[in-house]
């Protein structure tokens, strides 16, 4: 087992993934995570790695660490067919470090339109998230927990 530093992705309060108003994320069927309750617009690269996905609207960026660890940031539930509310700034195969803007997005209208500010954090290998700091407020790429790798 491997473990890993588990970085924000943003400014926002860290809640359990099963907060997440989606049953397919919440529920852990595409991986454990976590949620991360939005506080500002900007959403950055916890890790150094490559972006392997970016959905057309911008609400759902995947990416592979240079740590193995394979990520999706997803921005709210049903936002698939919100157009204008996340502008990607980045594309597939793109280079990233720690602390580069992925996305921006528009957390008032995100609540506007879904009702919640929650973005999910999914581990899409097998990765499993211990010491979660529930509830606390964190700023971008603050230590959060750690993650063990089955």
């Amino acid at each position: 087992m491997k473990e890993v530093e588990l970085l924000s992705i943003g400014d926002g309060k860290v809640a359990k993934l099963e907060t997440f108003p989606d049953e397919v994320i919440s529920d852990g069927t595409l991986g454990d995570g976590f949620v991360l309750n939005l506080k500002d617009n900007v959403l950055v690269a916890p890790f150094s790695g490559e972006i392997t996905v970016v959905y057309p609207t911008g609400h759902a960026i995947c990416m592979v660490g240079d740590n193995g660890v394979q990520m999706m940031i997803h921005i709210g539930a049903e936002t698939y067919n919100i157009v204008g509310l996340n502008k990607t700034l980045v594309k597939v195969g793109d280079r990233v470090e720690a602390g580069d803007k992925l996305v921006k997005t528009d957390v008032k209208k995100l609540i506007k339109k879904t009702g919640s500010d929650a973005i999910a954090v999914v581990f899409l290998n097998g990765e499993k998230v211990v010491d979660l700091k529930n509830e606390c407020n964190v700023k971008h790429l603050e230590n959060m927990a750690g993650w063990i790798r089955n």
